[in-house]
This record gives structure tokens, C-alpha cells and sequence, in this order.
């Protein structure tokens, strides 16, 4: 019998390796925290570690997949937004490292995720003008609708995160940045996986937040991305060095996967006001 958290030390192994100089730098002072895993707790090679690491992907998983993939093609310096999710999707061929990202969606047609989905409707509002776009989830079939018959063009899943990781530093991060055992609901390893990598998420939001010349806008979606946030200190210190407002701010918003999320104005609109309250362009999304 293996234990997770032993299972965990060994696949993280050499974790850096898989990071940018740059990445590497801000996470330099952190490691996971494996004591945060319950003794308890056991590991099935039959149910692996996912995503997995950079450069030995699990068989069905989608091209490109790894735990930090959220960090590819993209330095602490240009992150300007940073979107928090909460555990990767519990598939080998839907986990990709990103946030909301299915990478087992090959067309905007077929299955998506209902979170994913009110985050495209929000986007397509902005982008479109079209505010009944994301009025509530009925959006969805008529946006399915348009992309079908050719009246609204929108790229393929994967190049539209690469899009806005790359060209306007939109970073999509998990709480948990991986994930084995699933419980709908949320079970004993799920939150052993947040808890394990609490330590660089949480350097995460300081270091980009803690930047002498950065410009930041955290997209909070969900309690529970908003009580890691203010866990983290960063609002504290961000107002206590008199850069809150000014460079670091933070938009609250219902989790997508909620009815709740369409009964507050547009949280894309509301990143954009925020980078233009800090003098930061506003995101295509």
C-alpha cells in the first residue's frame, strides 16, 4: 500500500525542472506542503496523478498537458490577470494544467462543461456587444447556434486560452493544481490536493501581487477562491503598502458552475474596468 503523500513526493520530484527561470525565481522560497496530506490516505496506480508532469503524459491525455501548464509561453512580468478555479477536471483526457480548460472538447458544438460554457457566454457579451448573450444559460444553445450557421467565428478551445495566456497575460489556475481520487461533492483527496498545494498558490497571489512595477486584477470565482484569497494576506499588504486600487485589485464573483453566476453584472466586464482603473489594457476576451 502506497500513501498519497509519499505517492505525491515522488511524482513531484524535480518539480522546478518543469518551470521557466522566471517561474522558478517566484516560487523559489516554497515547496508542497506534503504533511498537509492525511497519513490516512493511499494512492492507486489505477487512478494515476493528474495532469501529470511535464514531458510524460498519461496515455489519452490531451497534447500539452502537465501540471503547470498555467505557466507556459508566459512570465510573472507580463501576468496581468490571474482567473482562480478550484481542481482540475477529473478526467485524464479533460485535465490540461489551465483552469477551465476541457481538453477533450474538440468542437464548440459538442459536450461542454456548464462552467466553461457561462465563462464563453460572458466573453462573447463582452466581445459582441451582445449583453443577452449571458443573461443566463440559455445563451449557451444560442451561441451554439451561431457558431454552427458561421455568424459569430470563435477559435478552438485550446487557442483561445493559448490566446490569453500569451498575448494578454491571463493566467487560469486551480487551487488544487492536481487531482486523483474524485468524489463528486468534494472528497478526502480533493481537498488533500488544495491543501498540498496551498503553500505556492498562495506565493502565487503574493508574488504577483508584491511586483514593483506589475499591475495585477485577481478574478475571484467562487467562495472558495475567494477565502484563499483573503487567507493569502494580499489585500492586507497590497493596502498596507498603498498599491490596492492602484496596481493590485481583485473582482469577486460567483463560481460559473452556479445559477448564481448571471445574477451579477458580467466578471470579464469587470476585469477589464478593473486593468483600466490601473492603468492596464483591457483583455479581449
Amino acid at each position: 500500500m502506497t500513501l498519497l503523500r509519499d505517492a505525491m513526493r515522488k511524482v513531484l520530484m524535480g518539480w522546478r525542472e518543469d518551470l521557466s527561470p522566471s517561474w522558478q525565481s517566484l516560487f523559489a522560497a516554497v515547496e508542497p506542503d506534503f504533511a498537509a496530506i492525511p497519513e490516512e490516505l493511499t494512492f492507486d496506480p489505477a487512478e494515476p496523478v493528474i495532469p501529470s508532469r511535464k514531458g510524460l503524459p498519461l496515455i489519452g491525455a490531451p497534447a500539452g498537458a502537465h501540471i503547470f501548464r498555467a505557466f507556459d509561453a508566459v512570465t510573472p512580468k507580463a501576468a496581468r490577470v490571474l482567473v482562480v478555479g478550484q481542481d482540475p477536471y477529473p478526467r485524464i483526457s479533460r485535465a490540461t494544467g489551465r483552469a477551465f480548460e476541457d481538453g477533450a472538447l474538440t468542437s464548440w458544438t459538442g459536450s461542454v462543461a456548464v462552467s466553461l460554457q457561462h465563462l464563453v457566454q460572458s466573453a462573447l457579451s463582452l466581445r459582441l456587444a451582445r449583453p443577452e448573450l449571458a443573461v443566463n444559460g440559455g445563451g449557451w444553445a444560442t451561441i451554439r447556434g451561431e457558431v454552427t450557421a458561421g455568424t459569430i467565428a470563435l477559435e478552438p478551445l485550446g487557442a483561445y486560452f493559448d490566446r490569453l495566456q500569451m498575448a494578454h497575460g491571463v493566467l487560469f489556475v486551480n487551487a488544487g493544481w492536481t487531482l486523483t481520487r474524485f468524489i463528486s461533492g468534494g472528497g478526502p483527496e480533493q481537498q488533500a490536493h488544495i491543501a498540498l498545494w496551498r503553500p505556492l498558490m498562495t506565493q502565487l497571489l503574493k508574488g504577483l501581487s508584491d511586483r514593483d512595477e506589475g499591475r495585477i486584477v485577481f478574478l475571484l470565482l467562487g467562495g472558495f477562491a475567494q477565502r484563499l484569497f483573503k487567507a493569502s494576506g494580499v489585500e492586507t499588504e497590497a493596502k498596507r503598502r498603498g498599491i490596492w486600487g492602484l496596481q493590485v485589485r481583485a473582482v469577486a464573483h460567483p463560481h460559473p458552475n452556479t445559477a448564481a453566476y448571471f445574477l451579477k453584472p458580467n466578471p470579464l466586464q469587470a476585469v477589464n474596468s478593473a486593468l483600466a482603473a490601473i492603468n492596464s489594457e483591457a483583455v479581449l476576451w
